[in-house]
Formats: structure tokens, sequence, C-alpha cells
């Protein structure tokens, strides 16, 4: 009877674990990356999406006239029709309608830019983020788990950086004061800085030191840079940065060539030998559909990594101390696809015709998006290729090295300059090592 009851307790132990074992398993299928019910979610917020895109095609087939040009009225009057559609926030009505194109309007959480031509795109939108759209441009990528990208009408490619507008209510980051409007430039930024507390160095401030490091004329001009950047953030809960570094169709060998044209595509040179004051005034000139572009501020950079440990598999120890899985250092070593790669410092380029292995300590500097693997939510390079000018001020010798890059370059190691690293040079510094990467806002 004891050996009976021994065996039965035994059965009965061995019967839990199998049970625990399968609702382990039930678990993980419902409801992990790939479980029913992720992808249910999924499939319903593609299905919301197409439903708002197909309510917005029918509005306008119903609007267009003999000659084959949209009637904003009739526009207007079919949009009514559409349930929880709004327009600047608003239901349309007599006073908020649609008075010429493009126009964007919102339903349930998507907006679906209508462009002269009638024909639209649609961008995911939360509570907590509103992606714009800049006027010509268009969506590329609409799903905010992977990064949101569009492509403006230059056929520059720009990746949303999410900033929760839920922050600024939160007393972890507000210190018991949220901001009483977009204008409260003080607050908001002082919000942000503690969001990302675990990226700043306090030696690093975005502040003005003269018009030589990043073009300003004054400290008053900078601010006003900055504030609108603020302002923007914080009422459309993100901005965009470059998808790659800034590029050059034409190759740059020396700092004596002339400074071409900035773009924003896969496969394009680094677009390096260029000071920080120069970086500025050439992101400037990508501004597009109404919208300001620029060189980074420091905090934009701590809000872009820490958009990247909030939403995908990276750690802070990959961002912070060794980025040597993500990114174009000398002791990494990994697969190239796509593009080019130079051995000799830019000087010269080869075509990558199936794939290049690149060796463990073999320097090598490559072209825009040369591999899957040194991207993260559609942001490529952020680590190691090239370092990247920013607007931020190195305070401690700033009469010297006001200006600050990050991100770390090709030829150095992993560990001493990870994605998220600082450092400082002079304002006439403009060698084959220093890039930049644009913002949009």
């Amino acid at each position: 009877k004891r050996k009976f009851f021994y065996w039965l307790t035994i059965s009965n132990f061995l019967y839990i674990i199998v049970l625990l074992i399968l609702a382990g398993i039930t678990i993980v299928t419902l409801t992990g990356d790939n479980g029913i019910l992720t992808k249910a979610s999924e499939a319903k917020e593609k299905t919301e999406e197409a439903n708002a895109e197909e309510q917005v095609q029918v509005a306008v087939i119903g609007s267009i006239e003999a000659d084959g040009k949209i009637n904003l009225d009739e526009l207007n009057n079919e949009l009514k029709k559409i349930d929880d559609l709004t327009y600047n926030g608003s239901p349309i009505s007599d006073s908020n309608k649609i008075e010429s194109l493009p126009a964007t309007v919102n339903i349930g959480g998507y907006d679906v830019k209508i462009e002269e031509n009638g024909e639209f795109s649609t961008l995911p939108s939360t509570e907590n983020t509103n992606p714009f759209l800049p006027d010509g441009a268009e969506v590329i990528e609409n799903d905010l788990s992977k990064g949101v990208v569009i492509k403006d009408s230059n056929e520059n490619e720009w990746t949303w950086i999410e900033v929760p507008k839920s922050i600024y209510i939160n007393s972890e980051y507000n210190e018991g004061t949220a901001p009483v409007s977009s204008e409260d430039y003080g607050k908001i930024e002082s919000i942000l800085q503690n969001y990302v507390k675990d990226y700043r160095e306090s030696d690093y401030k975005d502040t003005w030191y003269s018009e030589e490091q990043h073009g300003f004329a004054s400290a008053e001009e900078y601010n006003n840079h900055k504030n609108a950047m603020l302002k923007s953030v914080y009422e459309n809960g993100g901005f965009y940065i470059g998808r790659y570094e800034a590029g050059t169709e034409t190759l740059r060998n020396t700092a004596d060539d002339p400074l071409t044209l900035v773009v924003v595509k896969e496969g394009a040179y680094p677009y390096n030998y260029i000071t920080n004051k120069q970086a500025q005034e050439k992101s400037e000139e990508l501004a597009t559909g109404g919208r300001t572009s620029s060189l980074m501020f420091g905090i934009q950079w701590d809000l872009v990594l820490k958009y990247i440990e909030t939403k995908s598999e990276k750690t802070q120890a990959d961002l912070k101390d060794n980025s040597i899985t993500w990114g174009n250092y000398g002791n990494a070593t990994f697969d190239i696809t796509r593009g080019k790669y130079s051995e000799d410092n830019g000087d010269s380029f080869t075509d990558v015709s199936e794939k290049y292995t690149k060796a463990k300590y073999e320097f090598i500097m490559l072209t825009t998006g040369a591999t899957e693997r040194n991207s993260v939510l559609n942001i490529y390079d952020l680590a190691g290729n090239l370092n990247e000018w920013t607007l931020e001020q190195y305070t401690i010798r700033s009469n010297i090295h006001p200006c600050t890059y990050r991100g770390g370059y090709y030829f150095n190691d992993s560990s001493n300059e990870p994605a998220s690293g600082r450092k400082f040079n002079t304002t006439s510094v403009r060698d084959k090592m220093y890039g930049f990467r644009l913002a949009l806002w």
C-alpha cells in the first residue's frame, strides 16, 4: 500500500508538471511575439487601417467631377458621413472644413493624407504619438512597432522617433508639475532630460557657444531653434531622423572638395570632410513640406537611444557599453550584402557583388544602409561607420573643443565609442571620420 501511495503521489506530481508545461506552451502560443493573440491584434490593426483608407477613397471618388478634379464642397460632404472622422482635431463642419489639398484627416487613430490628385497615404496614430506627414511626402512603412518611415518629395527617407506624450504627466519625470502649454519650453526640456537621464552626461549641454561652432549667430537664435524643436516634439509625440547617415551621390575625398547636395538614401557615400557648422548649414537645405531640417540636438540623440531601448530588443548595455552587435567598428565582424565598402578610408569604394565578410580589425567604411545587421527600427548606422556631428556643446573646454559628435566610427573599438558615446573636437576639424545625421520636425 505504501509503495502504491508513493507511486500515486509521484504520478500526480508528474501529471501536474506536464500540465504546467502544456500551460506554458499554451501561454506562449497565445501571447508570444508570434502568438495567436498578437497576430490577431496585428490583423485587427491592419483591418482598421485598411478600412480607414477605403472610407477616404470612397469619399474622394464621390467628390471627383467630370473634369477629373476634386470638388472640395462635395469632399467635405462625403467626409462628414464617416463616423469617427476628424479634421484639425474636430469633426468636419461649416467652420472646420477642408479648403485646400493636400489635407490630413483622422479616422479611429489613423491619419489619412489626401493629396491634390486624390491619392492618399496613411500614418498610424496613438494617444502617445502622432507622426506628421510633410507636404509632398509618402508613407513607405506605417507600422509603429517596426519604425514608421516616410519618403519626402526629394526621395529622402526619414524614420519616426516616438517620444510618448504621457511622460509629461508622469511624476517620475515631471517633478510634480506638467507643462502648461507647448510653449513651456523649460519644463518640456527638463522632463525630456529626466526621461533620458540614463544617456545624459553633465559636461555636455544643448547650449550656444559661438557662431563658429554650428552657425547660429547668437544664443537667442540657437534657443529659438531649440524651442521650435521642443514644441514640435511635445505636440506630435516625436520627431523624424534620417533613416541613414547624411550621404552624397558624388564621392568626396578631401576637405577641399565642393560641398555637394545632401541625400538621405540607401547606397550613398557617407558625407564626410565637413565641419560642424557646415554640417548644420547643409542640413538646413533638406527642409521639406513646411518642416525644419537640422542636425540633432543632444537631447534628440538621447531620445533616439531611449526609443530604441523601449521599442526594440536592444538593451542599455548594447547602447551604452558596447555596440559591437549592430555597429561598424574595427573590432566587429559581419557580412555586407549590398552597396559598397572602402578599404582605404573612403578614397575609393568597391561594389558588393553578392556578399562581403568584414574581418575583425579590418577597417572599412560603408555606403549608407549596406547591411540590415547594422540597423534597428529602420535606423541605419547609428552605431559606428562615421562619427556624427550634433548641436550639443562640450562645456568643459568650450573655448577649444565646443563641438560634440556621437556614435563612434569604423576605425575605433565598439566599447570605446558605443552608440551613446560622446566626444568633442574643434570648430575647424573636417576629416574622413566625421559625418552627420539630420532631424526633421
